[in-house]
């Protein structure tokens, strides 16, 4: 043996309890690094699962909401595709309108369908433009557009021309140009 390690056997046998807290000292600081190490790595791995566990609390707590927002959505999407009109089935299209006309009390001296434009691609829905002219009071004219407005089709009025044809007469006339939602 070396000269160094006899010297540090000596020392051992001499200080029994130093040594034995020395090695006690290097061998508890190892433990502790490594301890220390996998607490850090625990604690972020908790940090994470508590954010986790907070985004999945407020997911269950608006879940009933998000469920009564998609029904509400799907119910829409199955009124407007039952209420689409197919711009082949010309008869019943132009129908719809001499319904109103009942209802509304005005006489429609004037019912075109017109040809639609293409949609774009992708797209379930077309605009299928119709132009009518109609002929009564001022309040049978409200009457239509009340009807229009809130008759079971989608529509949207692109042009509406109101006039009187002659200026005795308390019968207005009015141009009106709609598109109404329909089917590819």
């Amino acid at each position: 043996m070396n000269v160094a390690m006899q010297q540090l056997i000596s020392l051992a046998r001499r200080f029994p309890v130093i040594v034995g807290s020395i090695v006690a000292v290097i061998l508890l600081g190892g433990a502790n690094y490594y301890l220390r190490d996998r607490q850090r790595l625990l604690a972020l791995h908790h940090e994470e699962v508590r954010r986790n566990g907070e985004a999945m609390l407020l997911s269950l707590t608006t879940h009933p909401r998000i469920i009564a927002q998609l029904t509400t959505v799907k119910e829409a999407l199955e009124l407007i595709d039952r209420n689409l009109i197919v711009e082949s089935d010309l008869a019943e299209n132009l129908g719809y309108f001499y319904q109103i006309e009942t209802l509304s009390r005005v006489r429609l001296s004037q019912l075109s369908q017109l040809s639609s434009q293409a949609s774009p691609e992708g797209n379930p829905y077309k605009a299928v433009p119709f132009s009518l002219r109609v002929a009564g009071s001022y309040a049978q004219i409200v009457g239509l557009l009340r009807e229009l407005e809130t008759g079971p089709r989608l529509l949207r009025v692109k042009a509406c021309n109101l006039n009187r044809p002659d200026p005795k007469a308390t019968t207005l006339t009015m141009d009106l140009t709609v598109e109404l939602l329909g089917s590819k």
